[in-house]
C-alpha cells in the first residue's frame, strides 16, 4: 500500500507541474491574442496540446493506481478520493499531509486555470466579433460602391433611353 500511495504522490507532482506549465502557457496566450499574433498562439496552442496529452497520461496513471488501492483497502473505487485514503491511512501521517497539500495545490492551480481560460475564451470571441464587424463593414462599403457607381459605360444612355419610353407611353 505504501509504494502505491507513493506512487500516487508522484503523479499528482507532475500533475502539478503539467497544470503549472498550462497557466503559463494561457498566460502567454493572453499576450498572443491581446497582441495579435498569430504565430505566437500557434506555437503556445502546440505547447499546450503536449501538456494536455500528458496530462492525460498521467490521469489514466492516477486512475489505474486508485484501481489498486481501492482493491486492497477493500474501498469502492468509484467512491474513492484522496480525502478518503488519507482518512484510511490516517490523517497524521507524513505521506498523508503531502496527499492533503498536494490536493489543496491542484485545486488551486486548476480554478486559476480555468479562470484564465475563461478570460482567454473572451478574448477570442471578442476578437471574432471584431473580424466578423469589419468584413461586414468591408462587404458593405463594397455594396455601397457599386450600387453608386453610376460612371459605367453606357449606364447613362440607359437612363435616357427609359426616360423616352416613359415619356412616350
Amino acid at each position: 500500500m505504501a509504494s502505491l500511495i507513493t506512487e500516487i504522490v508522484d503523479v499528482l507532482e507532475e500533475q502539478k507541474e503539467c497544470y503549472d506549465g498550462l497557466y503559463t502557457l494561457a498566460t502567454y496566450k493572453t499576450r498572443a491574442l491581446v497582441d495579435k499574433d498569430v504565430d505566437f498562439l500557434k506555437e503556445v496552442s502546440l505547447r499546450e496540446e503536449e501538456f494536455v496529452g500528458r496530462v492525460r497520461l498521467l490521469d489514466k496513471k492516477r486512475d489505474t493506481l486508485f484501481k489498486d488501492v481501492a482493491t486492497v483497502t477493500g474501498l469502492a473505487y468509484e467512491d474513492l478520493t484522496l480525502t478518503k485514503i488519507v482518512t484510511k491511512m490516517g490523517e497524521e501521517l507524513e505521506i498523508s499531509k503531502k496527499l492533503v497539500k498536494l490536493r489543496e495545490e491542484l485545486v488551486d492551480i486548476i480554478n486559476k486555470l480555468k479562470k484564465k481560460n475563461i478570460h482567454n475564451q473572451t478574448l477570442i470571441e471578442q476578437s471574432l466579433e471584431f473580424v466578423e464587424f469589419t468584413l461586414n463593414a468591408i462587404q458593405t462599403t463594397q455594396l455601397a460602391g457599386i450600387e453608386a457607381n453610376y460612371s459605367r459605360p453606357g449606364y447613362q444612355q440607359n437612363v435616357d433611353a427609359i426616360r423616352v419610353f416613359d415619356a412616350k407611353q
